[in-house]
């Protein structure tokens, strides 16, 4: 029996090969919870809601991610308002452009009533 009670640790009938594996195992276990820390998220000023844009595809030229918006409504007046909310927080958030990512229109039961509900989502970016 290996005994070292500096440490707590016994090792008895295993011989060296047990304590070679927990070594290579703490070591490489060590190594892989090392993360280098994140940079810190861009923050853009707000921009006034009027000079959001809407693209249909990503643009050429440098922008930075801010966040993916689902607009899920009925279509009509609750469409209008949900796009526009979606719009003022992604200009609080600094966004200069919603880029189109998905537009899907389906009909849906409510009780006996049919509707036809759209789903948008956007990509709130700010282009640079």
């Amino acid at each position: 029996m290996v005994s070292n009670p500096e440490f707590g640790l016994h090792f008895s009938g295993r011989g060296p090969h047990l304590a070679t594996f927990l070594a290579a195992y703490l070591t490489i276990a060590g190594c892989a919870t090392h993360h280098s820390p994140q940079p810190p998220p861009v923050a853009y000023p707000a921009v006034p809601e009027t000079e959001l844009q809407e693209l249909r595809s990503l643009p050429q030229r440098p922008y930075g991610r801010l966040e993916i918006i689902t607009v899920v409504s009925e279509v009509g007046e609750q469409l209008a308002s949900a796009i526009n909310n979606a719009r003022q927080s992604a200009a609080q958030k600094g966004a200069n452009a919603l880029v189109v990512l998905r537009e899907t229109e389906f009909l849906q039961k409510a009780g006996k009533r049919k509707m036809t509900v759209r789903r948008i989502t956007y990509l709130a970016i700010h282009r640079r």
